[in-house]
């Protein structure tokens, strides 16, 4: 090994630690049986204990439970790996889409950067993981038929997965409090709007099956004069009662009969 090398890791490479993370190192992230394959190990080879004693050394960081990445020489003393916290989403939860306040941002629907990483699952994960590699993660567990309007994209050629523009749209109608509020779903309609499929946004409108995301969706398209209102009144089914426009908000304001809406807040069109 270079003494550069030696100098960035808390301790050299022995040949085999050095040929395993030559190997293991052209992807982003391993598991144990990753690490017992290009090993050439068995089940019963001490394989853990050679990855805790890479870890140790500085050349691997543990991602979750049974799941690693290698620190390159370009992470310098800091010894973090180099990877996208939206890959690092992918092994927290299984299946996992970047969704929310994250996905808002990055289809350039806000302009505000969430210091937390929201994800969703299609299932009850217990103990899930709230931090990893420095980074703060959120995930929300959906019911499975909530679970739609997920796409891939990439991270330089690394794939995930994330809401689509409508879907984000709809689970911020749904779920205001992991965007924050409503107000920031009005903003990113008037935004992205050109951008935004119309007839597909209706249709997740009602497969969300909560009748206060379409009462939501339609004041506020009403109000900022977006798409075919009345083709939206005909599509979708408003339940009878009130729902607040945005429940991350106080119970005050003004009744709304014609969408069942209590305005607890200002949309400015």
């Amino acid at each position: 090994m270079t003494n550069d090398m030696q100098n960035i890791t808390r301790s050299p490479l022995g040949r085999t630690e050095a040929q395993f993370l030559a190997k293991i190192g052209i992807h982003p992230t391993f598991s144990i049986a990753d690490a017992r394959r290009v090993l050439g190990h068995k089940k019963s080879d001490p394989t853990r204990q050679f990855l805790e004693r890479l870890q140790t050394k500085g050349w691997i960081r543990s991602i979750r439970r049974g799941r690693f990445a290698v620190i390159p020489l370009s992470s310098g003393e800091d010894r973090t790996p180099q990877l996208h916290e939206f890959i690092v989403a992918m092994e927290l939860v299984s299946p996992a889409a970047i969704a929310y306040w994250s996905a808002l941002n990055h289809h350039g629907m806000t302009e505000q950067l969430p210091r937390t990483v929201f994800i969703a699952t299609n299932h009850p994960v217990r103990r899930p993981p709230r931090e990893a590699l420095g980074v703060s993660y959120k995930i929300v567990s959906l019911r499975p038929e909530k679970f739609f309007g997920i796409v891939k994209d990439w991270i330089d050629e690394t794939p995930f997965m994330i809401t689509d523009r409508e879907k984000t749209i709809i689970d911020g109608l749904d779920l205001p409090q992991y965007v924050g509020g409503v107000g920031e779903i009005a903003k990113a309609l008037a935004t992205a709007w050109p951008q935004i499929d119309e007839v597909k946004l209706r249709k997740y409108a009602v497969k969300i099956g909560n009748s206060a995301v379409a009462k939501r969706l339609g004041f506020l398209m009403e109000t900022l004069k977006l798409g075919n209102i009345e083709k939206f009144r005909k599509a979708v089914t408003l339940a009878p009662g009130f729902s607040l426009l945005d429940p991350t908000l106080p119970r005050h304001g003004k009744y709304n009969r014609r969408w069942g809406l209590l305005i607890n807040t200002e949309i400015k069109a």
